[in-house]
């Protein structure tokens, strides 16, 4: 279990750094610099997950999620050169809808082996989730998905449910594992694919400023 966990990790982490290069890219930018948001993109939210739950942070033990965030940063930034800006955004959406899945369970699994409780370990998930997206969109001025309609963080909050819930009936196997990782990976991607929003009855809509 334990190597299908750090399997996990790493998976997620290409997966983040690749969407967080290819979400960032525009005209100009060097490969220093867009690896370095594809890089914070991939840690930023397990960092501040770790500093919270007051535990050693996961990649200052093991350099090796480093490494393959520079790698896969690199990867993406000649990759986007040969896609169209349609493909790129598709393709941006479906890998972080792909990281945030797996960096979900993998939270969960890391908060509730430290012994913290199941509403914990659902709120590390979202942070970890959402945490590098933030600041990388912070660093390259762009609008982020929290900050919109897309249901974003719902998907991660939903999935973790779901997943906590499925150990509790049958246990921590791969299968539930697997389980959790679809259920975040599906609805968000059905989300992206259908244009869901939040209904309007969710949203705010008065002017605060005037």
């Amino acid at each position: 279990m334990h190597n299908l966990n750090y399997l996990i990790g790493m998976t997620a982490i290409a997966a983040f750094a690749m969407a967080g290069v290819l979400a960032a890219a525009r005209k100009d930018m060097d490969i220093i610099s867009l690896t370095f948001l594809g890089v914070i993109t991939a840690v930023g939210g397990g960092t501040l997950r770790d500093l919270l739950l007051s535990t050693q942070v996961f990649w200052v033990l093991d350099f090796n999620y480093v490494w393959i965030a520079i790698a896969a940063s690199i990867f993406a930034f000649y990759l986007e050169r040969h896609l169209r800006d349609e493909s790129v955004w598709a393709l941006i959406l479906y890998l972080d809808a792909f990281g945030i899945a797996l960096f979900g369970v993998q939270s969960i699994d890391k908060a509730l082996a430290l012994h913290f409780s199941a509403p914990v370990a659902v709120v590390m998930a979202t942070i970890t989730g959402i945490g590098g997206g933030l600041v990388r969109d912070v660093l390259a001025q762009r609008p982020n998905l929290l900050l919109s309609r897309e249901i974003y963080a719902t998907t991660i909050i939903v999935g973790s449910i779901c997943y906590i819930g499925l150990m509790g009936l049958g246990g921590k196997t791969a299968l539930t594992t697997l389980a959790g990782v679809a259920v975040t990976f599906i609805f968000r991607s059905l989300a992206i694919h259908r244009h869901w929003r939040m209904p309007r009855w969710l949203t705010l809509r008065s002017n605060l400023n005037g």
